[in-house]
């Protein structure tokens, strides 16, 4: 009985068993199933002929098209063949509607981008804008759903997982996509409240002191010469303290610079750009090479968009950092002054829809206090937004078809004088030798009480060409000098890493690619080198605090994967700061705590060292007592979270990057599948940024160099570019992360544009489109 038992509950487990393989092949099959097709030939409809995409042995698409239509259409199905769930999940972010497909956990995201209005503002700014990008973006939507609408398409696994089904694209999800982009990075306009309440609590003159000077010797990126202004033609701008951004945040970072001839080897420009970006998986960008009859371009493209955002054609180089302006403000403002509202209908997977008010005033919409935790003021019902995204745009979303029309200088100005946000710093290089720089934007202009009365016209915003000096670099440091007569900001972020870069190009006369590559993945901390011979005065007492002090002490300041003494410094850079303005901010103190390397300068080494003095109490407390201790306290802590041996210690073990996948990073199981994790050397100050923060436990990277490039005029195919993942965003595909571990490692690939579709390389894959039936 007990072996017929047995025997039947054999067969019960082995069929339960041949029924869970079956499912998981059928799963899988399906999985593998949305990869798509990169080989043979595909009709669609609405090419005018024949188009290719080349696809090399890391991924990346090379285009062949015979007009600008066709080529956008083959992006368009590029994007959607690699990157088609990150289109949608960013549609559906900026639009409001992950609810949708997410539940209650998308809800706070819908009801910040409703409030903000993206998508409406979007599906009006379509019909304005002019006749050649309407067509770019029509062409390209076209590629995109072709793609969806083909015979026998299954979507990208998220699709099936969350089960639900991609929507058509429309040109209004490219342009909403310019916008968020401009919302990002439009100023400080939602820190008002915070910094309000600092100034409460510490007062104005400590505010201004912890939150950081720019130092005088810390480089402007232009003189007046540049920008051609007389210094005594203007008064100086009234430039409000504090003039230095909050360091913590790891936000609005990125290098770039452009040498002329007179500083690299072969007598051509170099320009080099790595714009410093929120980590994700995939990747942010999109690598993309692009060939008509009129010419190549190649570079970085944003999933979503058509054109190449940051890259070379056959004639000119470009690229961007973040100019930080300040083009947004909070205003205190009462039901009296609201203009408009209309209701706004969010429909929440597995739960109740959710209705929300959307109230605009003259200036921008309000932020209603049931969804936004701001302290209104006394006499007021909200505070209301002013920012540029309300403000007529009928160029910006074209401003990447006109760039790489561009053949040289004069193109290039004209191409972006009608750019509206978000200010750029953007460098240029052309063949003929002509470097340049240029920050466009609309930035407007304030009357004594802070309204907004015009706008910096755009031969007075910081520009230059072909300076003396050779060579433009900005790291969103303050690109102008201290009399330019227009106020842009009074948050510039950092010093660190521009300190670095000028250091390295003036290091020696001439650069070549090898020179520069070192230098954009230059891992040396500027501000432990400044700060290092104070620090090693400390008094330790404990084993651990005098071994890792005995450390430091022969250690270079390179934050390297394979050293200790960047974990030892880094953990005790965070204590002593604790050490230092905790007793100060009070409550505040767990919102502020970060890497404020300006004010850590000034307390430790310049004219702030009251700020180490305990508030709590009764004796005077001095730098040097706090800085054994804190060292003592940080070695403790870390050797009970990284084991006793601290020479076995590695900075690359515990200070990875996290590409995390939305949504599934934050879902059980599906978490390890979908997030990419990738040890990585530097820091928060490094010119090879990898920013953690103080506020959490661990040194995980959210932010850093979401794309690396150097282009070299002399030798354009010999260029070389990064991203952070890979080409694919589908996790099944081997695209999804190889270019991770190169990347972590400060390695970058080639894209020539020297061969055609007939002279092709082998080991590539091609994928004919064909003109087919509407």
């Amino acid at each position: 009985m007990i072996k017929r038992v047995l025997r039947y509950l054999g067969w019960a487990v082995g069929g339960l068993v041949s029924l869970v393989l079956v499912a998981a092949l059928i799963i899988g099959n399906r999985l593998y199933a949305s990869l798509p097709q990169t080989s043979g030939v595909i009709e669609m409809a609405g090419l005018d002929a024949e188009a290719s995409i080349v696809r090399d042995g890391h991924g990346v698409p090379h285009i062949f098209a015979e007009t600008d239509h066709d080529g956008f259409y083959a992006m368009g199905v590029a994007h959607a063949q690699d990157r088609l769930w990150q289109m949608e999940i960013t549609r559906r972010a900026l639009r409001g509607r992950l609810a949708e497909i997410l539940g209650e956990p998308g809800l706070e995201t819908d009801v910040f981008f409703r409030t903000m209005g993206l998508g409406n503002a979007s599906d009006t700014a379509i019909a304005n804008l002019p006749a050649d990008i309407q067509a770019a973006l029509e062409a390209y939507t076209d590629g995109v759903n072709a793609v969806m609408s083909a015979p026998g398409f299954v979507p990208p696994p998220e699709f099936q997982i969350l089960m639900f089904e991609p929507e058509p694209w429309q040109p209004a999800d490219t342009v909403v996509v310019y916008k968020a982009i401009a919302l990002d990075l439009f100023g400080n306009a939602f820190q008002e409240p915070r910094m309000a309440a600092l100034i409460a609590q510490l007062g104005e003159q400590r505010t201004a002191e912890f939150i950081g000077r720019y130092p005088d010797d810390a480089p402007r990126s232009l003189t007046m010469a540049d920008i051609g202004i007389e210094a005594t033609s203007l008064p100086p701008a009234d430039e409000p303290a504090p003039v230095m951004g909050p360091e913590d945040t790891g936000r609005d970072g990125s290098n770039n610079w452009v040498l002329a001839g007179s500083r690299t080897t072969s007598g051509r420009p170099i320009l080099g750009n790595d714009p410093h970006l929120g980590l994700a998986a995939p990747a942010i960008w999109y690598l993309a090479r692009l060939t008509t009859p009129d010419g190549s371009v190649v570079g970085a493209t944003l999933p979503g968009t058509p054109f190449v955002t940051l890259g070379r054609t056959d004639e000119i180089a470009w690229g961007f950092t973040n100019t930080g302006p300040d083009v947004g403000d909070l205003h205190a403002v009462t039901e009296a002054e609201v203009t408009g509202q209309r209701e706004e209908h969010i429909r929440v997977r597995f739960g109740d829809d959710v209705t929300i008010l959307r109230r605009e005033t003259a200036t921008g919409p309000v932020l209603d206090p049931a969804h936004f935790s701001y302290p209104v003021p006394e006499g007021s019902d909200f505070f209301a937004l002013q920012w540029m995204l309300d403000e007529p745009d009928d160029a910006t979303a074209g401003v990447g078809l006109h760039i790489i029309e561009a053949d040289e200088w004069d193109d290039f100005v004209n191409a972006i004088r009608g750019f509206v946000a978000p200010q750029q710093s953007m460098v240029f290089a052309d063949r003929d030798g002509d470097i340049g720089f240029y920050a466009p934007a609309r930035i407007p202009v304030r009357d004594e009480d802070g309204n907004w009365v015009s706008t910096i016209p755009f031969e007075d915003l910081p520009h230059t060409l072909n300076p003396d000096r050779g060579f433009v670099a900005t790291a969103n440091n303050k690109i102008v000098p201290d009399d330019y007569p227009h106020y842009l900001t009074s948050e510039w972020y950092g010093v660190s890493r521009i300190r670095r870069i000028y250091d390295g190009i003036n290091a020696q006369p001439v650069h070549d690619l090898d020179s520069l590559q070192a230098l954009q993945v230059d891992t040396v901390n500027d501000t432990a080198l400044r700060l290092l011979p104070v620090l090693l005065e400390a008094e330790p007492q404990t084993g651990a605090g005098r071994a890792a002090l005995a450390l430091l002490a022969e250690w270079d300041a390179d934050m390297a994967v394979d050293r200790a003494e960047p974990l030892i410094y880094s953990a005790w850079m965070r204590e002593l700061s604790a050490e230092i303005y905790a007793d100060e901010l009070g409550d505040l103190f767990s919102g502020w705590h970060g890497d404020r390397r300006i004010f850590m300068m000034d307390v430790l080494t310049g004219d702030l060292g009251h700020w180490c003095d305990d508030t709590t109490v009764d004796q005077t407390v001095t730098c040097h007592d706090l800085t054994g201790p804190a060292l003592d306290q940080a070695m403790a802590a870390a050797m009970e979270a990284y084991g006793d041996n601290i020479y076995a210690w590695r900075w690359g073990d515990v200070h990875y990057a996290r590409h995390a996948h939305r949504p599934f990073s934050d879902f059980p199981i599906l978490a390890d599948w979908f997030t990419i994790e990738t040890p990585v050397p530097g820091d928060g100050s490094t010119v090879n940024v990898a920013h953690y923060s103080y506020r959490t436990p661990g040194y995980d990277v959210f932010h850093g160099a979401s794309y690396r490039a150097l282009y070299d005029m002399a030798e354009p195919d010999s260029s070389r570019f990064m991203i952070t993942t890979g080409q694919s965003g589908n996790v099944m595909s081997p695209h999804y992360d190889d270019l991770a571990p190169l990347w972590g490692r400060g390695e970058y690939i080639e894209i020539p544009t020297g061969w055609t579709l007939e002279t092709r390389p082998e080991g590539v894959s091609v994928l004919t489109l064909q003109p087919g039936s509407q």
